[in-house]
């Protein structure tokens, strides 16, 4: 019959079962199901170890992150022994592989505790060896007797903390079973017992390497070692005629005889040497059962101390491998969160490259408009001085006020922009912003989309997977910033009047961008703005690594209704989709065109329209 065990690596979670599948991921109906910050790598269904002829075979069922045994990914069914390990992701939970052909250790769960005068009269033929260690300090405890009590009471022998844990006085004791086997079971404690994860009810046996809790989140005590040795009997009053005084009353016996032979006129010693001779066949047999007994009480003693040592270092053994796997979990998680410290340099870096080649070109445009304003204002001093037609000096007025407006406006941009962190805002928000691909009766378009939610939930523009001759696109991928791999996503939602659409990117558990101003109350005319996308679709977007790059303008908002937010850029176009941040780094609106007559402006539909789109259950979870 299968059989496997597994414990998870940092956490006191143990796994046994009988069943020929073990399904691993996030889906409720899993054998092992994960949750929390750990399980943001894995998927719904992520692996599964089945029992094949005999041995056990690790496959992964299309994960996203992929399925690692012993650090290494596998493309296909992988077998795996006894101290293997079994990652999900690259930084996900561990699970390594403690058994897979033992019988599973018997449980008594739920039974009442027996009475402690019949625990006690069990007890009575038995004392106990037994070597604990803490988890989390490595401190040893060891400890004999008939009763080992564990509490932070004095009178209990083991004591693993002080005042401040949820120990009782007296939590715990490990004393004789049903079955003369060491067991454990709770006295009455006030927060519980734990062994493996479980909960005492009545008793339970224990073997090594098995893992007592004392309360919900209090002290953990790894079995290191135990064993069991009977009691010394008090000795008999004789051990087969040996012993002072039965050799005394054998040389007695022996003595008298002789005399009462030479009371009837005999010798007297060959009465003594026959009464000798009667008992000496007797004593060595006693002597012989003595040495036997002997030599079998000091091989009994070997035996039980070989097999200690024997499980103590077992137990060693099996507390470095831990120590060692989890040291090794701590370098993986280290190197991932290092080559996300080193892409998210990255990303500030050429944010800050993009907002300094804005800048700078600004200031060029602004020195242009500059010099233009002197030659206009030297041409109509000019005209002046020659007395020209009112017209002349008419028009020269009016070019000379336009090329003033327009070094004014440029200024005032320029000092907007240089006041905002905009490359702190795409360090912390071009990772939510996707490169979408639709497939449109055999062609390909390219647009930009942001994520709104843990879950894959993203805006973009109506234009960018549907036009008037399709309805509806073919196929949507969605390829996230700095990345390769591309998702594919299905419409939700969609609105022509306002041209936004919502969309639901499959298997997706990753960043989103949070400050969204659905009240549509935070965008400003005259305040800086930015915005992230992808300008010139996936030619453009790709570097020589295949990951996309999203691009930045900045500038400020030129004109705010209630309908439209108008944003005036240092240059833009071809970012359908796109987010518009405000100085604060919130999304205000989505990019829907730019103005073939005014490059540097683009218009936007602010966001408070999408939430119409929205169903009931994303609504909740944003709290709309």
């Amino acid at each position: 019959m299968p059989y496997l065990k597994l414990n998870e690596l940092g956490s006191d979670r143990v796994v046994e079962t009988r069943e020929p599948v073990v399904r691993l991921g996030r889906e409720p109906g899993s054998t092992v199901v994960f949750a929390g910050a750990t399980a943001g790598v894995v998927s719904a269904r992520h692996a599964e170890i089945r029992h094949t002829g005999g041995d056990w075979v690790v496959l992964d069922l299309g994960s996203r992150n992929g399925t690692y045994v012993n650090d290494r990914r596998i493309a296909s069914g992988t077998p795996i022994k006894a101290g293997d390990t079994v990652r999900l992701g690259e930084s996900g939970p561990t699970l390594r592989v403690t058994a897979t052909g033992e019988p599973l250790a018997p449980t008594v769960p739920e039974r009442p505790a027996l009475p402690a005068e019949t625990l006690a009269a069990r007890a009575e033929t038995r004392a106990y060896a037994v070597t604990l260690i803490d988890a989390v300090s490595g401190r040893r405890f060891e400890a004999q007797g008939t009763r080992i009590r564990l509490g932070r009471g004095s009178e209990c022998e083991v004591r693993p903390e002080g005042e401040s844990s949820p120990v009782s006085r007296v939590h715990a004791e490990l004393t004789v079973g049903p079955t003369d086997a060491l067991v454990l079971r709770d006295v009455g404690s006030r927060n519980g017992t734990f062994l493996n994860g479980q909960r005492v009810h009545g008793v339970v046996p224990i073997r090594l390497g098995d893992k007592i809790m004392l309360g919900a989140g209090g002290p953990v005590l790894i079995i290191e070692g135990m064993g069991t040795a009977p009691r010394p009997r008090a000795p008999r009053p004789e051990l087969g005629g040996v012993g002072p005084r039965t050799v005394i009353g054998l040389v007695s016996q022996a003595l008298a005889d002789a005399k009462e032979e030479r009371r009837r006129g005999g010798r007297g010693s060959t009465a003594f040497i026959r009464a000798v001779k009667g008992r000496i066949r007797w004593l060595g047999t006693a002597v012989v059962v003595l040495v036997l007994l002997l030599a079998g009480a000091v091989y009994g003693v070997y035996w039980l101390l070989s097999g200690k040592v024997a499980q103590t270092e077992r137990a060693r053994r099996t507390a470095e491998d831990s120590a060692a796997a989890q040291v090794e979990s701590l370098g993986v998680a280290l190197r991932v969160a290092q080559a996300r410290t080193a892409a998210l340099q990255d990303a500030l870096d050429r944010a800050q490259t993009a907002v300094a080649g804005q800048l700078a070109a600004g200031e060029s445009r602004r020195l242009e408009a500059q010099r233009e304003l002197e030659r206009l204002r030297e041409q109509l001093a000019a005209a002046e001085r020659r007395a020209p037609s009112q017209a002349m000096l008419d028009s020269l007025r009016r070019a000379v006020s336009a090329a003033e407006a327009q070094t004014a406006s440029l200024d005032a941009k320029l000092r907007a922009i240089r006041g905002v962190d905009f490359a702190g805002i795409a360090q912390q928000s071009q990772v939510a912003v996707g490169l979408i691909t639709a497939a449109l009766g055999g062609s390909r378009y390219d647009g930009s989309g942001f994520v709104i939610s843990p879950d894959g939930d993203m805006l973009t523009n109506w234009h960018v997977v549907a036009d008037s001759a399709h309805e509806k696109a073919d196929t949507i991928w969605v390829t996230l910033a700095d990345q390769t791999h591309a998702y594919l996503a299905d419409v939700i939602g969609v609105s022509r009047d306002r041209d936004l659409a919502l969309l639901r990117i499959r298997s997706y558990r990753g960043p989103h961008l949070a400050a969204v101003d659905w009240s549509g109350t935070k965008a400003r005319q005259g305040e800086p703005a930015a915005l992230i996308g992808f300008p010139a679709g996936a030619g453009f977007a790709r570097d020589r690594s295949s990951a996309v790059r999203t691009s930045m303008s900045a500038g400020i908002l030129s004109r705010v209704t209630p309908d439209l937010i108008q944003f005036d850029g240092m240059t833009t176009g071809g970012s359908s989709g796109s987010p518009v941040f405000n100085a604060n780094g919130e999304v205000i609106s989505v990019h829907r065109a730019g103005l073939r007559l005014g490059p540097g402006f683009a218009l936007s539909v602010p966001v408070r329209y999408a939430v119409s789109l929205f169903p009931p259950e994303l609504k909740s979870r944003l709290g709309l």
